[in-house]
């Protein structure tokens, strides 16, 4: 959505080790972002998704993380295969805002 590559692409800079499950550090994710170009701020508290602005990287709770795109609505949860959704029952406890390579 922000870079043109597909989920693999992205997927394949992350060193996921030896484990079954993909699960990352947040300062993994930080260092792939700023490696495709993407720069990333301090991550905002908040429990109401209005509060969420741009494109995000959202932590929720159950520690999960999953991609808001509040501009258009879209809800991208890597845990519904289905694709984006226009909703969430998830409940955000942070979020980090996401800058393009090209935004000044």
């Amino acid at each position: 959505m922000l870079t043109g590559m597909s989920y693999d692409d992205v997927a394949a800079m992350i060193d996921w080790g030896d484990k079954s499950a993909h699960y990352t550090t947040w300062n993994d994710l930080c260092g792939v972002l700023a490696e495709i170009g993407l720069s990333v701020e301090t991550p905002i508290k908040t429990s109401r998704w209005s509060d969420i602005q741009g494109v995000a990287i959202v932590h929720v709770q159950g520690d999960h993380f999953m991609l808001y795109d509040a501009e258009n609505g879209m809800f991208y949860d890597p845990a519904e295969m289905e694709g984006p959704r226009v909703a969430s029952a998830r409940v955000p406890t942070s979020y980090l805002t996401v800058y393009g390579p090209n935004h000044r």
